[in-house]
């Protein structure tokens, strides 16, 4: 199980998005920044998408 606390990193984001892969996090993160009005998903962003999800332990 992997998770991202949106906190901090996408604007106006407040949720913790869980599931199975990272891959799924990933998809479920930027579905999040396009509805919370991110247009253009920077490299920035995406470094930090990517840096902030944690596997958590079984």
């Amino acid at each position: 199980m992997f998770e991202l606390n949106c906190h901090g990193v996408i604007p106006g984001c407040d949720r913790v998005i869980r599931a199975e892969s990272q891959a799924e996090v990933f998809r479920r993160a930027v579905q999040q920044a396009h509805q919370s009005g991110v247009e253009k998903l920077t490299p920035n962003l995406i470094d930090q998408l990517r840096d902030k999800t944690t596997e958590l332990p079984n």
